[in-house]
């Protein structure tokens, strides 16, 4: 059974690893997930300013094009197996940029990890981001 990530999630920065790169002052991803359709969208905060951006994706489908800080990038979702791959792909400097975040959910559904690898120019850099769910509680799971 593939799991169901509609929600309001918010990244736990202790819980996560960013490589190198500095990790966001806040993302909340808001997502809606009707099978195949997967919407979502992200806002963060970090040394850029504040972004938010809305994917309207249909799992399996055709690439769609997001605009995101004026550069035009790619974005497919797809399964493989119960993981939810969303790739990425634009270029920085004329130089092939490629993002991939598999996509999944503790066992409780009150955690999502993304497994994040960025392939850029300098070399790729991988990422465990860490989401908890809005309202989750493991107390209340486990005493509900």
């Amino acid at each position: 059974m593939k799991p169901d990530f509609t929600g309001v999630w918010k990244l736990i920065r202790g819980e996560s690893e960013f490589g190198f790169l500095p990790p966001p002052r806040l993302r909340v991803d808001t997502i809606s997930h009707l099978e195949p359709e997967f919407w979502v969208r992200t806002r963060q905060k970090d040394a850029n300013g504040d972004l938010t951006v809305d994917r309207d994706l249909v799992l399996g489908g055709a690439p769609i094009e997001v605009t995101i800080r004026g550069r035009v990038r790619l974005v497919r979702a797809f399964w493989d197996d119960s993981v939810l791959v969303v790739e990425t792909v634009s270029e920085v400097s004329g130089k092939p940029r490629r993002l991939v975040d598999r996509r999944t959910l503790d066992a409780d559904n009150g955690w999502m990890t993304i497994e994040r690898l960025q392939e850029q120019p300098g070399g790729p850099v991988r990422q465990k981001l860490r989401l908890r769910r809005s309202g989750y509680s493991h107390d209340a799971m486990v005493s509900g």
